[in-house]
């Protein structure tokens, strides 16, 4: 299980858009930097490793309080834009002073608002967990994707099995996109590991 997933079951969230959503807006004030989460900074060398033009314009999905942006400057980017549906965590990642553009907004299957082929490269870190966001948002993030971008996010054991993967792989068939990378992360969030995860949008 999830840190994540734990906390909410602890503190007796419903596991809905708004149960997850009061969740969030209450933890983002305390959240710890960067205390037992390894996942932003994976995430950032990751998309350094895939895009080398640090003026590229990054979003970073489900951006939380910005950890990811922080990792990510402190690699040399400096265009990126956030979406979270926390107001209390945007408000945090506000302060950083890092993104141009903050997006409040559930992500789903949802049509956001932003333009197709908007962005180089896309992170959706520490989301995909049960509760949280599922698979059925990726095609609405494939598409703000410039085509040759990378899109970056990672997912608990828990949450990826079979169906997971043929979800991924039903993508590729469709060509969306195609697998760039994979790899096991051991200490992912509190000492548990997660998988990440890089394709290239077609």
């Amino acid at each position: 299980m999830s840190a994540q997933i734990r906390l909410c079951k602890e503190r007796n969230f419903p596991q809905t858009e708004e149960g997850i959503k009061q969740f969030y807006d209450e933890w983002a004030p305390t959240l710890p930097e960067e205390e037992g989460y390894t996942g932003p900074r994976w995430a950032a060398a990751t998309m350094a490793k895939l895009l080398t033009n640090k003026d590229a314009e990054i979003m970073d999905m489900a951006c939380g309080t910005g950890l990811v942006a922080h990792e990510l400057t402190k690699l040399g980017f400096k265009n990126i834009d956030g979406v979270d549906f926390s107001t209390e965590s945007l408000k945090l990642s506000k302060e950083r002073g890092i993104y141009r553009r903050l997006i409040c907004a559930h992500i789903g299957t949802n049509k956001l608002d932003i333009q197709d082929n908007s962005y180089d490269g896309l992170i959706l870190c520490g989301a995909l967990v049960s509760g949280h966001l599922y698979l059925d948002c990726m095609p609405q993030l494939i598409r703000i994707v410039k085509p040759g971008g990378p899109i970056i996010f990672d997912v608990d054991a828990e949450f990826k099995d079979g169906k997971f993967e043929a979800d991924l792989d039903e993508l590729v068939r469709k060509g969306l996109w195609v697998k760039e990378a994979y790899e096991l992360i051991p200490d992912f969030v509190f000492n548990e590991p997660a998988h990440q995860y890089a394709y290239k949008v077609l």
